[in-house]
């Protein structure tokens, strides 16, 4: 793959994820406004959450699980868009006449740990979702942990060898 082809393919994926990024700010925003409405306006708007989520029948048995799972949601969702914007902010300083920088290294590792810290967290939920599924109210919301977690080690790996490479150029400049 040429350096030009490269270029063209890295502007696609930096539109793609402008696109998620803006997504899931929306879906956080939606998420968010449901969940004040259903609070302050009226109650209606648990029926008819987003995504038709019907967490009516948990919010008068368990008004505190309401809270919990609500404000989980919203966390993972805003999560997902943080990650998405680390992303996009990556594409700004990203170069790839010399993509090795102590920047980007940085950026990558910090990525892998937002990423990391969304998994331990989406598994958190998880648990406490299957929990007020059993007591409370059967809920279909769970968020793919595992596939988070691998992707958090995955892009753990990318960062330690961009950190070789960084490290490598640097003493390929110094002998110059």
């Amino acid at each position: 793959m040429n350096l030009k082809s490269s270029k063209t393919i890295l502007t696609i994926m930096n539109v793609l994820f402008w696109i998620v990024f803006i997504g899931l700010l929306v879906e956080t925003g939606t998420l968010l406004f449901s969940y004040v409405a259903s609070l302050f306006i009226s109650e209606t708007a648990t029926f008819k959450l987003y995504k038709a989520i019907d967490l009516s029948e948990l919010q008068n048995k368990d008004v505190i699980q309401y809270h919990i799972i609500m404000i989980s949601y919203i966390i993972m969702s805003g999560l997902k868009a943080f990650i998405a914007y680390k992303v996009v902010k990556l594409f700004g300083i990203l170069k790839l006449e010399k993509p090795f920088t102590q920047e980007t290294t940085k950026f990558v590792f910090d990525i892998s740990s937002w990423v990391f810290v969304t998994g331990i967290f989406g598994a958190i939920i998880n648990s406490n979702v299957r929990w007020v599924s059993k007591t409370i109210q059967e809920i279909n919301i769970e968020w793919n942990v595992s596939e988070i977690l691998f992707f958090a080690g995955l892009i753990y790996i990318i960062a330690v060898i961009m950190q070789r490479g960084t490290e490598i150029q640097d003493e390929n400049d110094l002998t110059v």
